[in-house]
């Protein structure tokens, strides 16, 4: 779509758009618009001759999306929540509230804090929404500078001053077996560790721009890289640990520690949680870990934003749950 185009769109077709996307129904799309049907056939065919192409297509009683709709959906959503902001009162009421919050985060944060979060926004913001995207993209403070996030919740070293920033969990590391493991019995030395193959969580996969586990962007350094205990320890030692996989999840790394004679240096809160569930063990590591600070980031600019400093107390209320 050229800048012609867009002086001659309607801005109300766009809400339409996105709302049938939503709804997958010319129907319910009417009834959430509060528009006869008719209403909203005619604003999606104008939107059509614009966009020249179909953007959906029925089948049955649904409308399925083109990949041309598709392409446009993410955008379309995040431009209509940008002019929606924009002319949003400096109020915020959590109750009325359906405002559609974008963050980043890990496995990590939503094992942990997501599910909190949410118990929270049912009881006092039920209207809320929160579109979560992997923390683990490359281009997560792009993004962020770009307003097509609201925050991001990583592991940072370097933050710099046109980013707020906030601590919400502090965590250090275990080592992490299989019930039965021989590193359950007998002492855990560096050298028994060294014996048994590691599993190391890599949240972006391995690339030449990491620079002791961190990847700089635009000025942030972020930890990618789990502080990798079991491997690290031993080569300072003089040793050197076999790292058999590396793999960007936590999850995927505790199933396959599971189901083998692996370990894993996982974050304490969360190796916690998943132990009786998966039948794993934890063990205190024979070495000092460092500490771990998930954090919130966010865009100076959203300072004033009281939609966002409710998420940020919310946010801060979720991760102290047990």
């Amino acid at each position: 779509m050229n800048a012609v185009h867009l002086r001659n769109i309607d801005l109300n077709l766009l809400v339409v758009f996105d709302v049938i996307l939503k709804e997958r129904s010319l129907v319910g799309a009417s009834e959430r618009l509060s528009l006869s049907q008719s209403a909203v056939s005619h604003a999606l065919a104008r939107l059509r001759k614009s966009v020249k192409d179909e953007l959906f297509v029925r089948e049955g009683n649904e409308m399925r999306p083109t990949r041309r709709a598709l392409e446009l959906a993410l955008p379309v959503q995040h431009a209509l929540g940008r002019i929606e902001r924009a002319l949003r009162t400096q109020e915020f009421e959590p109750g009325r509230s359906t405002r559609t919050f974008a963050v980043a985060a890990s496995d990590y944060t939503c094992a942990l804090i997501v599910p909190h979060l949410l118990s929270r926004l049912v009881g006092t913001a039920p209207g809320v929404n929160l579109s979560v995207m992997p923390a683990s993209r490359t281009d997560v403070i792009r993004q962020l500078e770009a307003g097509r996030i609201d925050l991001a919740i990583a592991w940072f070293a370097v933050v710099p001053s046109r980013f707020g920033r906030e601590t919400l969990i502090t965590d250090t590391e275990v080592l992490m077996v299989r019930k039965g493991h021989p590193l359950t019995r007998g002492g855990l030395t560096v050298e028994r560790i060294m014996g048994y193959p590691q599993v190391v969580v890599d949240l972006i996969g391995n690339t030449e721009e990491l620079v002791d586990g961190f990847l700089a962007e635009r000025g942030v350094w972020r930890r990618v890289q789990l502080d990798r205990g079991a491997t690290d320890a031993p080569r300072r030692a003089g040793g050197r640990g076999r790292v058999v996989v590396k793999i960007p999840t936590f999850a995927s790394a505790l199933s396959i520690v599971a189901q083998s004679d692996m370990l894993a240096s996982i974050p304490r809160r969360l190796a916690a949680r998943e132990s009786s569930v998966l039948g794993l063990a934890l063990l205190e590591p024979p070495f000092e870990t460092p500490r771990i600070a998930v954090e919130a980031i966010w865009h100076h600019r959203m300072l004033a934003d009281p939609g966002l400093t409710w998420l940020r107390r919310e946010l801060r209320q979720a991760a102290q749950a047990p």
